[in-house]
């Protein structure tokens, strides 16, 4: 996601005096309720490392933008005086995720507090003669009519098939046939046509969101957690999420864990490297492997149903086919090879297998459980975990935290009191 001037993730630079103190004190405060829900102000206070009468002023002014709300006393076991706590709101303020796909648009309205609005899916032309940038800017603008009376666009998130470029705005796309293309200006240039200039508009990876959203979702404390996430609907694709953020690395590309190179004299890759990760385990490859399809049928079956393509290659396993159970042993060790640096290298709390790796993961588990024998016997590593999600890869879902994330990083910005 591409925050607002100083921000990244959710990180406060601290240098630029009272006004980014105040803001990093605001966000504090935001991110605490939304990591563990209704608290006290004592506790908020104590988690964010705030003093009381700071903790009282910055509250009343969340509480003014209808950021947080105060609940009904309850009286804590040993406590005198009943306390009341605070919790999120952001009912008033609105926000969108976007998921872009070759031909569709899924769209997913929320409020800040995590209330939805409205979901669509709208038909969409990126290649040929199309500005694709234009077109999607043209298709986030038309979902504007859903956004209820009373409530306030604040941030989009878009989540992409391919890489988003140095300046936060700019996305290549094999898969959209996007080079720099200039989403993030011909977003704006359309918010701001209909008299939306100062909406927050963060561009991703789709696998980020991904990611994002089944590490806040699987976790059971998110925020402490590091995690690593694979999943896809026919390819591999990956995060990392570090203390319930994503883990963008210096340029952006950081958790591209599907291109690590797991055998030598493996298929091609779309990327061009030979035996990465995504080349082993995509569903086409492990159709031919298999026996199931030719590589030609295959290539075609997962693009025109991948949902058949998966469930062909579950089937087949659970009937005992030598050809797939042989497919899946060898894609499980690759998956472990993988698996292994990543514990390695990263040293995370969990590993989350997702999409149709988790579908697949009865049968992947026991050569992966084998090529982890050895690393997690030792110290370090004992204790992670390997948590299993059969379900899609939940991008648009993951957009719409990210989008309400990047209101809770710019409340000052983004928001007006309300009272």
């Amino acid at each position: 996601m591409a925050e607002p001037t100083g921000l990244r993730d959710g990180n406060v630079s601290r240098g630029g005096g009272s006004g980014e103190l105040r803001q990093s004190n605001l966000t504090a405060i935001l991110r605490y309720l939304r990591d563990h829900g209704p608290s006290s102000r004592h506790d908020t206070a104590r988690g964010c490392g705030l003093g009381v009468s700071t903790m009282t002023d910055l509250v009343g002014d969340l509480r003014s933008r209808r950021l947080v709300a105060e609940l009904d006393p309850i009286r804590r076991p040993g406590a005198g005086r009943p306390t009341r706590p605070i919790a999120l709101d952001g009912e008033p303020w609105c926000v969108m995720g976007v998921h872009v796909e070759v031909d569709r648009v899924h769209v997913q309205g929320s409020t800040v507090g995590g209330t939805e609005l409205w979901q669509d899916t709208l038909s969409a032309v990126f290649a040929d003669d199309h500005d694709g940038a234009l077109v999607l800017a043209d298709a986030i603008a038309s979902q504007l009519s859903r956004v209820p009376e009373g409530h306030q666009l604040v941030a989009v998130e878009i989540a992409v098939p391919g890489y988003v470029g140095l300046d936060g705005t700019s996305v290549t796309s094999r898969a959209l046939g996007w080079d720099g293309a200039g989403v993030g200006k011909a977003v704006r240039a359309a918010l701001g046509e209909t008299g939306l200039t100062d909406v927050s508009v963060g561009i991703s990876s789709d696998f980020h969101l991904a990611g994002l959203y089944a590490a806040r979702v699987l976790l059971s404390d998110p925020a402490t957690t590091v995690a690593a996430y694979f999943g896809g609907l026919s390819e591999v694709g990956s995060a990392l999420v570090v203390n319930g953020e994503i883990f963008r690395g210096a340029g952006g590309g950081a958790g591209d864990l599907a291109h690590l190179h797991v055998q030598a004299d493996g298929p091609e890759c779309w990327c061009g490297r030979l035996g990465c990760l995504n080349s082993v385990l995509r569903v086409q490859e492990l159709l031919a492997r298999a026996g199931l399809r030719d590589a030609e049928q295959a290539a075609e079956l997962v693009v025109t149903d991948p949902e058949q393509a998966v469930s062909l290659l579950v089937e087949g396993a659970r009937d005992g086919d030598a050809g797939v159970l042989a497919a899946l042993e060898q894609a499980g060790s690759s998956l472990g090879r993988a698996v292994d640096d990543v514990l390695g290298s990263v040293n995370p709390h969990a590993v989350i297998l997702g999409g149709y790796l988790g579908r697949l993961a009865p049968f992947l588990m026991p050569a992966l459980d084998r090529q982890l024998r050895a690393r997690v016997h030792e110290g370090p590593y004992a204790d992670t975990q390997i948590l299993v999600t059969d379900q899609d890869p939940p991008v648009t879902a993951g957009a719409v935290l990210a989008a309400r994330d990047a209101c809770l990083y710019d409340p000052l910005a983004l928001t007006t009191p309300l009272r």
